[in-house]
């Protein structure tokens, strides 16, 4: 009977359902795969994105940045982990590169992929279905919230685990022995990296070591690019340059800016107010 229970149990738990039939590969961080992580991540990334913004009219960079902005917002509300951020942005920017979608979609777009990347942490994401209708878009109807999220993991053909920044920031911040203040730092222009529409053509993996190279900079780490740090992105501190200033920029103009979620959140003690550092000198 005790059996009977869990296997049930287990049966009605959604995550486990959804897990079961989309069958969601586990990422393995071990150094031996990394060549692999990385060559999956270039074949990824070239039929992924190509700066898809160029070529449709209504979701136009201030748009993107706008619902990015807005996706912080609710994502810290429903205090959501960090892969579920970046993997929400990552379905948002895969889906909008394969089909025409109307700048008044854009919000249901992003709300679904928020929910499609809550699956893997959201207990009953019914409930949270709710949430997002309530605190985000209440002018769409749970039918218009289903029908999208079926039309989103069917256009993806259900590849759903893809190699974000994320994915390469847990292996990349231990590397050397990171404090907590350089930690947020590093998460804190993982974030700002989101909004910023000419990084959408860049690999994972090198705005990641740009993040951390950044965080770096601002802190006034030396050395700022480590052999340990170089050998184990495989990016010297020259490839990082142009990134790293894009993430520096994006730190200095986001004070002022109205699209400042980001900003706002590593301003709070419980980021040790990481943004409110000086940006780093070019």
């Amino acid at each position: 009977m005790e059996a009977l229970c869990n296997l049930l149990q287990r049966w009605l738990n959604p995550r486990s359902i959804i897990n079961s039939l989309f069958k969601f590969p586990t990422i393995n961080y071990s150094s031996q795969n990394k060549t692999n992580l990385n060559q999956n991540e270039t074949r990824e990334g070239k039929i992924q994105l190509c700066n898809y913004l160029t070529s449709y009219s209504s979701i136009t960079p201030g748009v993107r940045a706008s619902l990015v902005n807005l996706i912080v917002e609710v994502h810290q509300k429903l205090r959501l982990s960090p892969e579920t951020l970046h993997l929400t942005v990552s379905i948002f920017d895969r889906f909008i590169s394969k089909e025409t979608v109307p700048m008044e979609e854009a919000k249901l777009v992003g709300t679904c992929a928020l929910l499609i990347a809550s699956t893997y942490e959201v207990f009953d994401p019914l409930l949270e279905l709710y949430d997002l209708t309530d605190i985000w878009m209440p002018r769409y109807s749970m039918s218009d919230i289903r029908r999208m999220k079926e039309r989103i993991l069917k256009r993806l053909e259900l590849s759903l685990n893809v190699r974000t920044t994320h994915t390469y920031l847990l292996r990349y911040i231990n590397v050397e022995r990171t404090d907590k203040e350089t930690e947020r730092m590093i998460y804190f222009f993982s974030e700002l990296a989101l909004t910023q529409h000419s990084l959408i053509k860049m690999c994972p993996s090198l705005i990641a070591a740009s993040c951390v190279h950044a965080a770096r900079c601002t802190l006034k780490k030396y050395p700022v690019w480590t052999e340990a740090l170089q050998c184990c992105t495989k990016y010297s501190q020259l490839q990082l340059l142009e990134c790293t200033e894009i993430l520096v920029e994006s730190h200095s103009q986001a004070p002022k800016s109205i699209l400042n979620a980001v900003y706002r959140k590593y301003s709070l003690d419980k980021f040790k107010k990481v943004a409110l550092h000086a940006p780093a000198s070019s």
